[in-house]
């Protein structure tokens, strides 16, 4: 099977970007010829990938043009090269940053279009507006965003031959607004990927609780305020001495560091800008991920890959990811997130609990990941090969 990616983003800045990378790598590896036109201000090097370079220069902070139109014009633009260096099965695809670009491709090429759903974006900041994780411009844009959102969904639902999600939760809240052929869905969850290297498997040994770790960005939106109030709480019960590690792009920090100074909790909180986390799950007694909405978040599947004990926020994909309920706690209360800290370092028989309960979760959670993508693909081909074409 030969299969079409896109990745012109000029760089790798979330899970899902090093996540699609990683599938498309695994895709080759299992003897498929894989193609991905990436961009060339992008500082990456495939190892198995064909690549198929183009160029589109655009800086992060732009608002206008949007990348996604960006992506398109030089797709348009570069079609004759495309279509004769590659013939391709499928194209796959994360998100909507490339759609635009896929959808064209799909059109002009008469290629399937395999699209993986890595945020429900309404859903996402109607929970965000909720528990007022955005300032005032982001809000009322989130809310002219929403019909945006909405089109887009209906065109996937109508223009896609496969569509995958993460968690059942954004699956049911797709198919319940777009009316989509519940044919076209397939759930792949996130696993333990190949990243997560055998050198820091099970490594972590803690036994009692003084050390947490947070990873993520420095944000309102993943719930990093309601740590630090929870931070707060713990030191006004005498828990000073716990120590916070918390990683992150150190990009705008000043809101972030004055709602530490506000709180007096600076000699709790270490931040290590962007590291490698592996070092500080396996370093650290215990994993607080506090996110206001998450798909199925990278980060809690290195820490069970770590054998570092995690609690997180019960919303997005997170409930399907770690499912009981000790692990698990309301998004966006502080106060619950700190009993659930505190119950950890005062109760040892809690705490080698769940890590029972992580350890139980790190099993389900290793299985052949592309090759759920691959099977997908390859079940519509055969559905389909009656038909003379696999596109409408």
């Amino acid at each position: 099977m030969t299969i079409l990616g896109l990745f012109l983003n000029n760089q790798i800045r979330t899970g899902g970007n090093k996540r699609y990378l990683v599938l498309m790598e695994e895709l080759a590896s299992r003897g498929n010829t894989v193609y991905v036109i990436l961009n060339s201000y992008l500082d990456y090097e495939p190892s198995r990938v064909k690549k198929i370079v183009l160029s589109v220069k655009y800086a992060r902070e732009d608002v206008f043009p949007p990348v996604s139109w960006l992506f398109q014009k030089v797709i348009k633009k570069e079609l004759e090269n495309i279509k004769n260096t590659v013939a391709a099965d499928f194209i796959v695809i994360f998100g909507d940053t490339h759609l635009k670009a896929a959808l064209f491709l799909k059109k002009m090429l008469h290629i399937p279009l395999f699209y993986a759903s890595r945020a429900n974006d309404i859903d996402r900041f109607r929970i965000i507006r909720k528990h007022s994780g955005i300032g005032a411009e982001e809000y009322f844009s989130s809310l002219f965003r929403e019909p945006l959102d909405r089109y887009r969904e209906r065109l996937t639902a109508r223009r896609a031959e496969i569509i995958t999600f993460q968690n059942s939760t954004d699956s049911d809240s797709f198919i319940e607004r777009t009316g989509c052929d519940t044919a076209k869905i397939v759930l792949i969850p996130g696993n333990i990927g190949s990243w997560c290297m055998a050198e820091w498997k099970n490594k972590n040994k803690s036994v009692k609780v003084e050390k947490i770790v947070y990873v993520g960005l420095l944000s309102v939106t993943k719930g990093l305020w309601k740590l630090l109030e929870a931070l707060r709480i713990l030191k006004e019960k005498g828990y000073g001495f716990l120590r916070c590690h918390i990683l992150g792009r150190l990009e705008n920090t000043e809101p972030v560091m004055r709602h530490v100074k506000e709180l007096d909790i600076e000699e709790m909180t270490v931040f290590e800008g962007f590291q490698d986390p592996f070092p500080y799950l396996v370093g650290c007694d215990l994993m607080v991920f506090p996110t206001l909405y998450d798909a199925y978040p990278n980060t809690v599947l290195e820490s069970l890959h770590t054998g570092c004990p995690v609690i997180a926020s019960s919303v997005g994909g997170v409930p399907d990811l770690l499912s009981y309920d000790e692990l698990l706690f309301e998004p966006g209360n502080a106060r619950q997130i700190a009993d659930r800290i505190e119950r950890c370092i005062r109760d040892t028989e809690f705490y080698m609990h769940i890590r029972k309960l992580c350890e139980e979760r790190a099993a389900a959670h290793i299985f052949d990941w592309a090759g759920r993508f691959e099977s997908a693909m390859m079940n519509y081909i055969t559905r389909n090969a009656d038909r003379g074409k696999l596109t409408q």
